[in-house]
């Protein structure tokens, strides 16, 4: 394997552990963002309890009806920050993959190279497994808030004056918004699980790209600039 190709492989590790790193910030994001959907949804339902039970029903319903509304956007919301993840873990893909090749074109090279590279292959295959987990259960994920938005849009102004139906979608929100809770927070540690991974593996790329810029300065081929490869753990630009 040429020493420029071990730079390579540095570079698209650095790559992934960025995506990775990405992903692991949004997935909190849409956690927080599912807490408080949970809690407009709380909201709504003690409304409803309050406008059975109140001389004030009209009032109690179209505060639920508003509450079910806010549900509406934090579930829009809770939606583009899933596909935020999917964009970070189809950077991720396409880095392993890049290194994936490059590993694969390593066997019988190099063997100082190949050496390098040894510790390498376990880590990233922890990180390629956990990416490859990570996509259905944020698909799952996103298929429960979208079906606790459309329970929550069936709330119209003229269904408020039946409460059988505001009851029905409340509780329909409730359930998909309980089973995308759960899908996060199962997102949230396959994605942490990847996340340490990568950054172990950052740091073996680290010194791969050290010993491969010392070999290139030996074999008179010049260093390579350290800013050329990006820093582990530094955000993309």
């Amino acid at each position: 394997m040429r020493t420029d190709t071990a730079l390579q492989a540095a570079d698209a590790v650095f790559m992934a552990e960025q995506a990775v790193g990405g992903a692991r910030r949004v997935v909190d994001e849409l956690h927080t963002m599912i807490n408080s959907a949970l809690r407009v949804l709380d909201d709504a339902e003690l409304d409803s309890a309050r406008a059975r039970l109140s001389d004030r029903g009209d009032y109690y319903l179209e505060s639920a009806g508003e509450h079910l509304d806010r549900l509406q956007t934090r579930c829009e919301d809770a939606k583009h920050l899933i596909h935020g993840v999917y964009g970070h873990l189809d950077l991720a893909v396409q880095a392993l993959a890049a290194l994936g090749d490059l590993l694969a074109a390593a066997d019988g090279l190099d063997s100082a190279v190949v050496a390098d590279l040894a510790d390498l292959r376990p880590r990233i295959a922890v990180v390629s497994e956990m990416v490859v987990l990570a996509k259905p259960v944020a698909r799952a994920a996103l298929r429960h808030v979208d079906s606790a938005e459309l329970a929550a849009q069936q709330v119209t102004p003229p269904s408020l004056l039946e409460p059988v139906t505001l009851q029905r979608s409340i509780a329909t929100a409730g359930k998909e918004l309980g089973r995308a809770d759960e899908d996060v927070r199962l997102l949230e540690n396959v994605v942490d699980h990847a996340a340490a991974n990568a950054r172990q593996s950052a740091g073996i790329a680290s010194d791969i790209a050290d010993n491969a810029r010392r070999r290139m300065a030996e074999q008179g081929c010049g260093q390579v600039p350290r800013q050329a490869l990006p820093v582990p753990g530094s955000p993309v630009r």
